[in-house]
């Protein structure tokens, strides 16, 4: 191969053309003799050719030697003097390279049999018979400390590391002997000043003194403390203290609260919500008890819904990684009474109306620990109270709604209002690593609730809900996104038959109050339907199922290209669902907001519509 590269620019330039060798062995050359070009551009004389010949064979030769080849032989010679400056052109025979013959790797030390020394070892790709690649060699040497670093073993170093070369065979021995030393454990915090009372910065660590020394946890303890809210900046230094025992590491905190009062806003649109507003307010914390307090409002388009949120959490005194919490949603929105005549037609609107509601919820949170403390668990009991009060009036368009209408049961179903008090228990278990293109991980969620007369409720009903969402890496192009929700409710239904035009429709609708009701569609559900337009009559129902599959394919280093299928519905029938399926493609970039997800799906079920856009941000785990 043959490459030419300039000196740079000065009174003369050395230009350099290399033959013979390709990269990686090329681009590691012409890196060496250009660092020595830029040195000597000053003094490029024709008295000096000789010497600049002579030290561009020479460096050369070193920079093949980490690939393993001691024995090239380099030609060198000056081959044109121009105004543009010299060129030298260099001819290359790399000769064969030295081969690994025998292996040494010795492991001593308090963490010899720890699995990821074992992996690492038994990966180790410089075997006999290999081409001697220091490169390798000294990623390998480094990666096994970085490991033992992640677990603790902060003082591990190599007692014996050589590289023993016969060039006579052209062959090398390898020779390693690492000692992990002493495991390190969690020592002394020194929570330094802060605004909170004792006891509650303190319940933060997932690790207790003494207990062993984790990066990984390390790295949670830091944002664990940014995302509480209560701090400005937050730095913890680490010191370690191998003349204890046993050796840990101290760690001192430096937290800053400089304002309290944090107000945010943002106007956006998607494609499931259509244009949006949202602003919110938060204090944190509202006092030196660990409270905190937000308050939001928003509005969106689809379906007109404007709702005013309110959140107040507070750590309970002497509880660590327990709170009380209290969240209120005061709502109102739009909403269209649809029916089809038959199955694969548009929807026939049938009702007009609103919904208002105003839910309170009340509870315990419990933070546990898993795995460590590298994943927690978010558990609450919780009492919940719901005011709902729905108002619907038929289309006069329509010729004969009013039958349906004519019944105080049917009544109620367009139109009162539900008071209902419930109990329930929700647990949320998230585990995301990496970010951008290299983010995996899995979010779980379930909750289960039930509300009864005998609480003092207008319904009876007992809602159960799952759900779990999965990416995993396949290498460094591809990945993978798995995701499923199975949510069901015994509520009463009313089943009608409504004759609209000569025709007799289906009805069924749901006792359920809405703000409890599943439905299903969109660019987070199943994509190549409309945003919540999978469920009976469009205004909800007692049950869904959906699940999902999607492919990535990396091509750009924050691009990648998606294949998905789609498949779920909401209903009140589990003997018929009625599963919808959609599939499609899309693109994603890995921006520094996050991903920007733009799918393009069609619905199977529904084939005669065209195709149908979403447009998503955020990471899909959450």
């Amino acid at each position: 191969m043959f490459f030419a590269i300039s000196g740079g620019a000065g009174a003369a330039d050395v230009n350099y053309e290399v033959s013979g060798i390709s990269d990686p062995l090329l681009a590691n050359v012409l890196g060496s003799v250009r660092a020595f070009s830029i040195r000597q551009e000053s003094d490029v004389s024709k008295k000096n050719y000789d010497k600049i010949v002579a030290d561009a064979i020479s460096k050369t030769k070193i920079a093949l030697r980490p690939y393993g080849y001691y024995q090239a032989v380099v030609e060198g010679r000056v081959a044109a003097i121009g105004e543009s400056g010299v060129t030298v052109q260099l001819k290359v025979v790399p000769g064969p390279p030295v081969l690994v013959d025998r292996v040494s790797i010795k492991i001593i030390g308090e963490g010899e049999d720890r699995p990821v020394l074992k992996a690492w070892r038994d990966s180790w790709p410089l075997t006999h018979g290999q081409v001697l690649n220091q490169l390798i060699w000294e990623e390998r040497k480094l990666h096994a400390l970085e490991e033992l670093s992640e677990i603790g073993y902060l003082a591990a170093a190599y007692t014996e590391r050589r590289v023993e070369l016969d060039l006579e065979k052209n062959q090398a021995n390898l020779v390693l002997t690492l000692d992990t030393g002493r495991r390190f454990s969690f020592g002394d915090i020194d929570y330094g000043e802060h605004v909170l009372r004792p006891g509650i910065v303190e319940a933060i660590p997932r690790f207790q003194t003494g207990d062993p020394y984790s990066a990984i946890l390390m790295d949670k303890f830091r944002v664990d403390l940014r995302q509480t809210g209560y701090f400005t900046d937050v730095i913890v230094e680490e010191h370690l203290r191998p003349d204890q025992e046993p050796p840990a590491v101290d760690l001192k905190l430096r937290l800053e609260t400089a304002t309290r009062n944090i107000y945010q806003g943002s106007i956006g649109y998607g494609t499931d919500t259509s244009a949006r507003v949202q602003a919110q307010w938060s204090r944190h914390p509202v006092s030196s008890y660990g409270d905190r307090l937000d308050i939001g409002a928003g509005w969106q388009e689809y379906n007109q819904e404007y709702s005013l949120r309110g959140t107040y959490r507070i750590p309970r005194r002497h509880r660590g990684r327990q709170f009380w919490t209290a969240d209120l949603i005061l709502k109102h929105e739009n909403l269209d009474f649809d029916i089809r005549l038959s199955p694969g037609d548009d929807f026939v609107r049938i009702a007009r109306g609103s919904v208002d509601e105003s839910h309170l919820r009340m509870g315990r949170l419990k933070v546990r620990n898993f795995r460590s403390g590298e994943q927690q668990a978010l558990e609450t009991l919780f009492v919940q109270a719901l005011n709902s009060s729905d108002e619907f009036a038929p289309v006069p368009a329509l010729p004969d709604p009013q039958n349906l209408l004519s019944g105080q049961e049917s009544i109620e179903l367009f139109g009162g209002t539900t008071k209902a008090l419930s109990v329930g228990f929700d647990y949320d278990l998230a585990a995301v690593y990496g970010r951008a293109w290299e983010t995996d991980g899995f979010r779980d969620r379930a909750w289960i609730f039930a509300s009864g007369k005998f609480f003092g409720s207008d319904r009876n009903f007992v809602q159960a809900y799952v759900s779990t969402r999965r990416s995993y890496l396949l290498g460094d192009r591809w990945k993978l996104l798995v995701r499923a929700e199975a949510g069901y409710t015994d509520a009463k239904v009313f089943e009608y038959e409504l004759g609209i035009d000569g025709e007799s429709a289906p009805l069924s609708v749901t006792d359920l109050p809405h703000f409890y009701r599943f439905k299903a569609g969109g660019g987070s559900s199943v994509r190549g339907y409309a945003f919540e337009e999978l469920s009976n009559n469009n205004i909800g129902s007692n049950s869904i199922l959906t699940g999902s599959a999607e492919i990535e394919m990396k091509f750009l280093d924050n691009w990648s290209a998606a294949l998905f299928v789609d498949i779920g519905n909401a209903f009140n029938d589990w003997s018929s669902p009625e599963l919808k399926t959609g599939i499609g493609a899309g693109l994603r970039w890995y921006s520094i907001a996050g991903p920007i997800r733009f799918d393009v799906a069609q619905a199977i079920d529904s084939i005669d519509k065209p195709w149908r856009i979403h447009f998503t941000i955020g990471t899909p785990l959450l």
